[in-house]
């Protein structure tokens, strides 16, 4: 396979960068305003909607997020406040603490997913014909390094 040009590489990375962008500003633009909750909570919302037992440990939601522990940290706290989680310790790691889903979070995560949904279709399902999206996400997935 033919390596990248570093100019087609910085034209490819800086057209990803821009796609986030965009795509995160317009999903928010709904997300709060329509659920009270920002994009952030609901990226928190949906991973331990999806995780054994509705939970993870803090470190972890930090890794996923790709944000550092401080910053998962005050997230988790705020989300804590607002009654969408609660946290569990961990009963083989005294240190360990684990974010829990709770009824209302659960309630928040369905209300949030159907305006995620809608944004995704309005900003990004009209743009792609079927063909191209299966192209892009397939180029993404081998750009993803493998999950641990």
């Amino acid at each position: 396979m033919a390596k990248l040009s570093s100019t087609k590489a910085v034209e490819l990375w800086e057209g990803i960068s821009r796609v986030h962008s965009s795509m995160t500003a317009a999903i928010e633009k709904e997300m709060l305003p329509t659920t009270g909750i920002p994009l952030g909570w609901y990226e928190v919302l949906a991973h331990l909607s999806r995780a054994p037992n509705a939970m993870l440990r803090f470190q972890d939601l930090a890794r996923i997020e790709g944000i550092t522990d401080s910053g998962a940290s005050r997230r988790l706290n705020q989300m804590l406040k607002a009654g969408l989680i609660d946290r569990h310790s961990c009963p083989t790691d005294r240190r360990g603490v684990y974010a829990h889903l709770t009824e209302k979070g659960t309630a928040a995560y369905k209300k949030a997913h159907a305006v995620f949904l809608r944004s995704l279709d309005r900003n990004l399902g009209t743009l792609l014909r079927p063909g191209e999206a299966d192209a892009v996400s397939a180029a993404l997935e081998r750009l993803t390094p493998e999950k641990s």
